[in-house]
């Protein structure tokens, strides 16, 4: 995150977006069924980000640069991190949208995929990084 996160300032990747997303459920999980289902639960969500990434980038073509520069990392026990630049705050919550959608179509009787969401946009370089990123974290727990 901190080699991406001194790119995030290039002047030509406003606007940009962080939307953090943590996983509902994953204590439950862990306590209920085990760890191994606490794990599957967490590569689920992170496939079904990583899908839905590259899904936007077959939609949008390759005129247009929003989800081929985006990227996802995981940042905390349950928690993930998409930096999308050349995301305005509509296309990030249309991305949130399509996340909601994905998390619903794969969850089955014994995992539900589930997250919190929250983001941010930023139009310029003014607002430091560990700053953005806060907000978005903030904004998950609204």
């Amino acid at each position: 995150m901190e080699v991406r996160s001194k790119n995030y300032v290039r002047k030509d990747d406003f606007p940009t977006s962080l939307i953090m997303i943590d996983c509902n459920y994953l204590k439950e999980v862990n306590d209920h069924l085990g760890h191994e289902y606490g794990d599957l639960l967490l590569q689920r969500i992170a496939n079904s980000i990583q899908e839905t990434i590259e899904a936007r980038v077959d939609i949008l073509g390759s005129s247009n640069v929003i989800s081929k520069e985006s990227i996802a990392i995981r940042v905390g026990g349950d928690e993930f991190l998409i930096l999308c630049p050349h995301h305005d705050h509509q296309q990030a919550e249309k991305l949130i949208e399509q996340l909601q959608e994905s998390f619903h179509s794969k969850t089955d009787n014994i995992l539900k995929l589930d997250a919190a969401f929250g983001y941010y946009t930023a139009m310029d370089d003014t607002l430091p990084f560990k700053e953005a990123f806060y907000i978005a974290d903030k904004n998950m727990y609204a």
